[in-house]
């Protein structure tokens, strides 16, 4: 019976947000809502046994380079120069910071002995990680180097967005690799579809216009975990059930500036 709700929510027809918020509604209401569900996320899946926490801030920090990226691209759109100067130098400088959060998530890691986490897969993911992390850390300091001793160069915007954007996607394969098996699909589908698109819209100049495009694919995501984790045969996480209850909480509360 459950199976067959799951299907007709998944193919009945959409409903959409019945309003659109502008900028000040969304920078006041809505983001730090948002900003509350990421935190409660977090927290909640350091739970999981063996879950190395020191992950979280270096994702968190890894976050802070969207705008930074944002302005590269609209200084250089095609190469580096010194109209990009400023924003290279901060993604140097958080890089640096980042440089220190992977050291410190390696240090603290251990193999795990639970036969329902993928450990081996995670640790692989967090050293190709601090390797492109190095790439593109020397990329960026012989690029600044060259351009204040004046000599030409053709280094590619597109080429360091690429690389910073690969950064991610290690880290938040990582992220998954340490959810028990049991639960990853049901994490790595919220991950990947609610997490992420937030983390990433709340970083962005326009990222209200995001919220009123995709409020209705959002709420169903996060239905889903619920679902799969609360009402489900699958036995909630130890430990995660009040912190389901406030992200559902959060998540209804700013529902009714957008229905």
């Amino acid at each position: 019976m459950r199976f067959c709700l799951v299907l007709m929510l998944i193919f009945s027809t959409p409903v959409f947000a019945q309003k659109t918020l502008g900028p000040e509604t969304f920078q006041a209401h809505v983001r730090p809502v948002l900003n509350g569900i990421l935190g409660d996320f977090y927290q909640m899946i350091t739970l999981f046994p063996d879950f190395p926490k020191e992950i979280v801030p270096l994702i968190q920090e890894m976050d802070t380079l969207t705008s930074d990226k944002e302005h590269m691209l609209a200084d250089c759109p095609r190469v580096l120069s010194k109209k990009c100067a400023t924003s290279i130098k901060s993604i140097r400088q958080k890089l640096q910071t980042i440089r220190g959060l992977s050291l410190k998530l390696q240090d603290q890691m251990k193999m795990s002995h639970s036969i329902h986490l993928s450990s081996v897969s995670g640790l692989r993911l967090v050293n190709q990680f601090d390797l492109e992390l190095e790439n593109i850390k020397g990329y960026l300091d012989n690029a600044s180097f060259l351009e204040t001793a004046a000599i030409p160069q053709k280094r590619e915007t597109y080429y360091v967005i690429k690389q910073l954007d690969e950064l991610n996607t290690y880290l938040s394969l990582a992220l998954v690799e340490f959810i028990p098996f049991t639960y990853k699909v049901d994490f790595r589908h919220f991950y990947t579809n609610f997490v992420q698109p937030i983390q990433l819209q709340i970083s962005k100049g326009k990222n209200y216009e995001f919220l009123n495009r995709n409020v209705n694919s959002l709420n169903f995501a996060i239905n889903l975990l619920n679902m799969n984790l609360t009402k489900r045969n699958k036995k909630t996480p130890d430990g995660m059930g009040p912190y389901l209850a406030v992200i559902h909480n959060r998540w209804n509360s700013l529902l009714r500036y957008y229905f």
